[in-house]
């Protein structure tokens, strides 16, 4: 893109080598100063072992495995997980409807515009090969996730919507996800907390194995 009449690649800390080494003249007319590079914060994204995820194994994450079996103690009986199919494509969003009222997305630029990202995706489940995972209770939807592999070793979460009022529910749905269909991979990205402070403590709180930084690298002047 062109920023201040100057052309910008925006790319992750891990590949920016690769990337530079890849444009040629006609793409980007000067290579950019590597020490010049500008990281934004709260774009980075976080990057979890799998396995920790699934099993919320360990002292760090003891209260994550609390929200867990207080929600199984609370729905006993009643919860139930599956993955995102066609079948139940619907019923997701009509969840995804309710929560957008609920959280008076319409008056709010920026979650109107996740809205429309996760809406988006569930019309083009299929089409664009996304794999999600659906928790209900009493047969209701009560939160979902939808994500992609995006390497042999990683698989990434774009999105994931619970009911505030259903306590453990956005834990509950991210174990489960994990254990159900993460685990072919060693890596979960959850991608970055938008700048937002609540959501940083959150993704903090299970512990990232590392940080994936990002940034923009600008022309030099010539």
């Amino acid at each position: 893109e062109t920023l201040g009449g100057k052309n910008t690649v925006t790319f992750t800390a891990s590949a920016k080598r690769s990337i530079l080494e890849k444009l040629s003249n006609t793409d980007f007319t000067a290579v950019a100063d590597m020490e010049k590079i500008e990281y934004v914060e709260g774009d980075a994204d976080y990057v979890y072992e799998s396995e920790k995820l699934a099993t919320l194994s360990g002292k760090k994450l003891h209260s994550k495995r609390n929200h867990i079996n207080k929600f199984k103690s609370l729905y006993d009986g009643r919860w139930s997980y599956e993955s995102m199919t066609r079948e139940n494509l619907e019923d997701c969003f009509q969840m995804a409807l309710k929560w957008r009222k609920e959280n008076e997305c319409e008056d709010d630029d920026e979650k109107r515009g996740e809205m429309c990202v996760a809406l988006n995706s569930l019309r083009l489940f299929e089409e664009l090969h996304l794999t999600g995972g659906v928790l209900r209770i009493d047969g209701e939807v009560v939160a979902f996730t939808i994500g992609e592999p995006i390497c042999e070793d990683t698989y990434v979460v774009h999105i994931e919507k619970a009911y505030a009022d259903v306590q453990g529910a956005y834990t509950m749905i991210n174990q489960q996800f994990v254990e159900h269909e993460c685990m072919n991979y060693k890596y979960v990205n959850r991608e970055d907390d938008t700048g937002a402070e609540g959501l940083r403590k959150a993704k903090l709180s299970y512990r990232p194995v590392f940080m994936v930084e990002k940034g923009d690298v600008t022309e030099k002047d010539v």
